[in-house]
């Protein structure tokens, strides 16, 4: 969360160089305070916050990416794939994954039935560690499946790539 606040507030800074014409400096201005509401409120947060406020950055999320879509400056490109992807991750934590994990978070499963559910113990903040979305995945999306239902494997499925990608995993070859 402190990175993208951080880069953020540079886009929020940018000024359209040369290569940005008239309508970008007018369109990247109109964004402005989408960008800084934004900025400020993912910086009150040092971790991810729970999927019930996360709902409450998506709204505002999806605004300021629709706003910052219509800038074509490639400098500012750069801020706008950001935002991109920090929406597809507010997304994937505010729905059924990210509130799966909460609830596996409050009410932790069995660890004889589930041994990959202790990566959730130790890694706050995150939906667990590599281990378990690499090594223990079909122990991860049996877990996932019997306590959250089919959706929350679906939407876990779907984002894997990012999920591995926001905990830095390694990638195997």
């Amino acid at each position: 969360m402190k990175i993208l606040t951080v880069f953020l507030l540079v886009a929020i800074s940018a000024n359209c160089a040369t290569p940005c014409d008239h309508q970008d400096a007018v369109k990247s201005m109109e964004c402005k305070p989408l960008l800084g509401q934004l900025a400020g409120e993912m910086a009150k947060h040092a971790d991810i916050p729970p999927p019930d406020e996360l709902k409450e950055f998506s709204l505002l999320c999806e605004q300021t990416l629709a706003c910052m879509e219509q800038v074509k400056c490639d400098l500012l490109k750069n801020a706008t794939g950001l935002i991109a992807k920090t929406c597809t991750g507010i997304k994937l934590m505010s729905g059924p994954f990210g509130q799966c994990i909460d609830d596996l978070r409050s009410t932790p499963p069995s660890l004889k039935k589930y041994p990959c559910g202790r990566f959730l113990k130790t890694e706050k903040g995150r939906p667990g560690n590599c281990q378990m979305y690499q090594d223990e995945l079909e122990c991860t999306k049996h877990l996932t499946s019997d306590r959250c239902g089919k959706e929350a494997v679906d939407s876990m499925n779907k984002h894997m790539g990012y999920i591995l990608g926001m905990m830095e995993c390694p990638v195997s070859v």
